[in-house]
C-alpha cells in the first residue's frame, strides 16, 4: 500500500527514514492473520522505496514528523536501539537519515528563562567484575547514550571507544544552534582516570566549548 504523502519518519532495523508505504503479508491457510511491514523511502541513496530489516508497522516506533526537531535525549534512544542491531549504527550515521529526510535535533532550554541548554553531564555505569569482558553504557537520565564492551580492566580501550563516539557528538553538534558542550562523570572510582581523560581531552570545534578542559 503507498503512502505518498505520509511526512512520518520512523525508525527501523537501524535507520531513521520517511516511510512510504506498508507491505502486507496474508496467510493463505489463515486469512484473519495479517501482518504488515514498512517501506521507506531510499532518500540519497536508492531511488526507490525499500523495507529495511526491522520491525512489524505496529512494533516500528515513530521518530517524528518530516520538518520537526526532537531533543537530544529523545535521539539517544534511537541511539541505543541502533547500537544494538545485528549490523550496529552509529550516532551520527543516524542524525545524517534524519537531517536527510527534513527533520533535526534542538536543544532542551531552561524553564526559567527558555535559553537553549548547552552544558550536558553524562553518567556512565561501568562493570567489568574482573570478567574477560567488560560494560559501560551512559544511564537513562543522560541526554547522549554512550556505550562500549572493552577489555576488562584495560582502561585505554574503554576511552578510544568513547572517544570515538563523543567525536560523533561533537561532529554533529558543532553548528551555531547546537553547540553544546559534554561533561563526564561515574561513581566508579577504578576508571576515575578515564573519565578525567575524557573531561580534559582538548578537542578543536567552532561551536562546542570543548578546546579548554571542561572539568
Amino acid at each position: 500500500m503507498e503512502m505518498p504523502s505520509c511526512d512520518k519518519l520512523i525508525y527501523s532495523g537501524g535507520v531513521i527514514a520517511r516511510q512510504m508505504g506498508a507491505l502486507f503479508v496474508v496467510d493463505d491457510e489463515h486469512p484473519q492473520s495479517v501482518t504488515s511491514y514498512p517501506i521507506v523511502a531510499g532518500g540519497r541513496n536508492l531511488a526507490d522505496g525499500w523495507m529495511p530489516p526491522g520491525e512489524e508497522c505496529m512494533l516500528t516506533p515513530v521518530v517524528c514528523r518530516v520538518g520537526e526537531k526532537i531533543t537530544p535525549r529523545m535521539f539517544a534512544k534511537y541511539v541505543k536501539m541502533g547500537m544494538h542491531e545485528e549490523v550496529p549504527t552509529t550516532a551520527y550515521e543516524l542524525y545524517g537519515q534524519l537531517r536527510e529526510n527534513g527533520a533535526d535535533l534542538q536543544l532542551p532550554v531552561w524553564a526559567s528563562n527558555k535559553e537553549p541548554i548547552r552544558e550536558f553531564s553524562i553518567e556512565l555505569e561501568i562493570d567489568d567484575f574482573m570478567k574477560e569482558e567488560g560494560f559501560c553504557h551512559s544511564t537513562d537520565t543522560s541526554d547522549f547514550y554512550f556505550e562500549a564492551y572493552f577489555e576488562a580492566g584495560n582502561h585505554n580501550d574503554l576511552y578510544g571507544q568513547l572517544t570515538s563516539q563523543l567525536m560523533d557528538y561533537m561532529n554533529i553538534l558543532d553548528k551555531e544552534d547546537l553547540g553544546a558542550k559534554i561533561v563526564f562523570n561515574t561513581l566508579d572510582i577504578d576508571y576515575q582516570d578515564v573519565i578525567d581523560r575524557l573531561n580534559t581531552e582538548s578537542i578543536d570545534t567552532l561551536y562546542c566549548d570543548m578546546s579548554k578542559p571542561r572539568q
